[in-house]
């Protein structure tokens, strides 16, 4: 068979990003002023790397004898093709449904995946389509003959298989959209992925357990490494970024990888997300040894009766502080990231979390709006809240609820105030020159 891997894109002023580890995705839009406008136009020089489910079934469907490409935008030659699969996010499923519209006529199966997809199945299927349910493919790995299905309905699949079944996701057929990466350097990268699911309490307002699952599962150490040093031969990649929720969440397993990388000598780099409170002294020395450049933490909120009523487990300010700092001391980049507009939020919590970010001076900080993910379980006790009139604005930097205190105009403006306030500091600025030479 013939298939095209779609993967509609809005477009806009800011960069949209769907995800590559399966989130619902987000549309980067920081806010209306000089910095936040400065600092948009910046990240749309850099590469968003496509779903990494997206990849992976485009791999197995190659595996199954098929012929499969991947485009952005809808083909001259699309009546070629004899099946479709189209790439669902929530930060643009009004275009990717207006895709699915515009091929419907041709009476072929269109496949949409993606966890939006998954959790939102029925506006996919008025517009035409058929949803895959959970992680799209394995539901390939298990399902060669794509013909047989009927079309126009939502496929539920189970997804706890094994991620060692997968093949390498197929990178070297999306090459051509590679960037180099300003967030962490100039080097040209590779997302990769060593485990899914993510069993803490966040999951409440968080979408990534909708299709991974709460259960951490992961690749043998071995076949992560491969992999890492198939890419960096094949490809001469020498910086990967890990997309796992919570990347070092088994402590022996994390050890193992390390050992087995710095073993092998490969000379690579690569970047994680992770929570502090599951990293040591013993583990940040072992990690920079065997390559590590930079790590993302979530902070949240500065203030603790916030983060309390959020159910999001975190550990004391001051423990805060000393790993951050000692992440530094090994020479480790740290990007914070920041949440305002909880439902328990008020203008003097705001401030306390920018003021904390400050405080913490990491390499980047992000700040974006909370929001109730449609799927989630704060989803039904906001439903009759919601104020946004279609999923697109649910892109992570916009209110969509009506809020106790705030409204979206005041949520845009302290979200303006959290970027100028945290980059516009000369403090920030020299130590980002320092970590940039150091890099």
């Amino acid at each position: 068979m013939k298939i095209l891997i779609l993967d509609p894109e809005r477009n806009v002023s800011h960069r949209i990003s769907k995800d590559t580890s399966g989130g619902y995705g987000t549309g980067n839009d920081f806010g209306d002023t000089l910095i936040p406008k400065y600092l948009k136009k910046i990240l749309k020089l850099v590469h968003d790397w496509p779903a990494m489910f997206a990849i992976y079934s485009m791999s197995v469907l190659k595996k199954n004898g098929n012929e499969v490409y991947y485009e952005k935008k809808i083909p001259n030659n699309y009546k070629e093709y004899d099946l479709f699969i189209v790439v669902s996010s929530i930060v643009c499923c009004e275009t990717e449904c207006d895709y699915i519209k515009k091929i419907v006529d041709l009476k072929k199966k269109i496949f949409v995946i993606g966890p939006f997809a998954t959790t939102n199945p029925k506006k996919y299927i008025e517009a035409g389509g058929t949803v895959i349910s959970g992680e799209p493919e394995f539901y390939f790995l298990k399902n060669k003959n794509l013909e047989l299905i009927n079309h126009n309905q939502i496929i539920n699949f189970d997804h706890n298989f094994e991620l060692d079944d997968l093949p390498y996701p197929d990178w070297e057929s999306v090459i051509k959209n590679n960037k180099t990466s300003l967030l962490f350097g100039i080097e040209k990268s590779l997302p990769i992925l060593a485990t899914r699911g993510c069993p803490y309490s966040c999951f409440k307002y968080c979408v990534y357990p909708l299709q991974q699952g709460r259960k951490p599962r992961h690749r043998e150490v071995k076949n992560i490494v491969d992999e890492l040093e198939h890419w960096n031969k094949k490809l001469n990649i020498k910086m990967f970024i890990f997309r796992d929720p919570v990347f070092s969440i088994n402590r022996k397993h994390t050890i193992e990888f390390c050992n087995e990388l710095i073993n092998r000598n490969l000379k690579i780099r690569f970047v994680i997300e992770t929570h502090l409170r599951i990293l040591d002294s013993e583990l940040i020395i072992l990690l920079k040894k065997a390559g590590l450049k930079a790590v993302k933490v979530g902070v949240e909120s500065g203030d603790p009766e916030v983060l309390k009523d959020a159910n999001r487990f975190t550990i004391k300010k001051d423990d805060q502080l000393t790993k951050i700092r000692e992440l530094e001391k090994n020479n480790i980049l740290i990007s914070s990231m920041f949440i305002i507009g909880f439902p328990t939020d008020t203008e003097e919590s705001v401030m306390k979390t920018i003021n904390y970010s400050k405080k913490l001076n990491t390499t980047f900080a992000q700040f974006s709006v909370w929001t109730p993910y449609p799927g989630t379980p704060v989803f039904k006790e906001f439903e009759d809240k919601i104020t946004a009139d279609k999923f697109e604005k649910f892109d992570q930097y916009n209110l969509v609820f009506k809020h106790k205190i705030f409204t979206p105009e005041k949520v845009r403006f302290l979200l303006s105030k959290s970027y100028t306030k945290y980059y516009g500091r000369l403090n920030w600025f020299l130590k980002f020159l320092k970590n940039s030479f150091l890099a």
